[in-house]
């Protein structure tokens, strides 16, 4: 199975119910700055932290979550300068012991590996900055090895049309 991972929708409900809709997925990551009401279908039933345009602060900052033997680490991005550098982030990810860290804010698609931790930003489903079009990201787990976990990441447009210059297939450490 798979996890969905948005971030910064900023208000859109159709088209995350269209994207959700599309993409059944075993959890559902939205990275910050939903700008709705949390128990609003389908983001009641989603991984939420909050980003710096959200105001329910019961919603958390920072999340980390087992799935299918991975540990996911999500933030929306804006409490580490992820517009400047992913140092932060990465300091972050280590100190939880992450292979896995979500994160938005830029409205800027990212997919790399540094030091066995994958970082994904889904980039924005409402404002892309620095991309073409809106984009999230479905990633299924494909293999574990004793060498690591390997991953799946496909980049979707708004649309449901896959993104082919960003995703890809990577290994994170176990």
């Amino acid at each position: 199975m798979s996890i969905l991972v948005l971030s910064d929708t900023h208000g859109l409900v159709r088209e995350v119910q269209d994207v959700v809709g599309r993409h059944p997925a075993e959890m559902i990551f939205h990275c910050g700055d939903f700008c709705v009401d949390k128990n609003r279908e389908p983001f009641s039933g989603m991984q939420l932290v909050r980003g710096n345009c959200d105001f329910a602060t019961d919603v958390p900052e920072e999340r980390k979550t087992s799935w299918n033997g991975l540990t996911i680490y999500q933030t929306h991005g804006h409490l580490y300068g992820v517009k400047r550098s992913l140092l932060q982030l990465h300091y972050r990810a280590e100190e939880v012991g992450a292979n896995i860290a979500l994160f938005g804010h830029s409205h800027f698609p990212v997919c790399t590996v540094e030091r066995g931790i994958l970082f994904l930003n889904p980039g924005s489903l409402q404002l892309p900055r620095g991309f073409d079009v809106p984009t999230y990201v479905v990633i299924d787990k494909t293999d574990e090895t004793s060498e690591g976990i390997m991953l799946n990441v496909i980049f979707y447009d708004h649309k449901g049309q896959i993104v082919g210059e960003r995703g890809g297939n990577f290994t994170v450490r176990r």
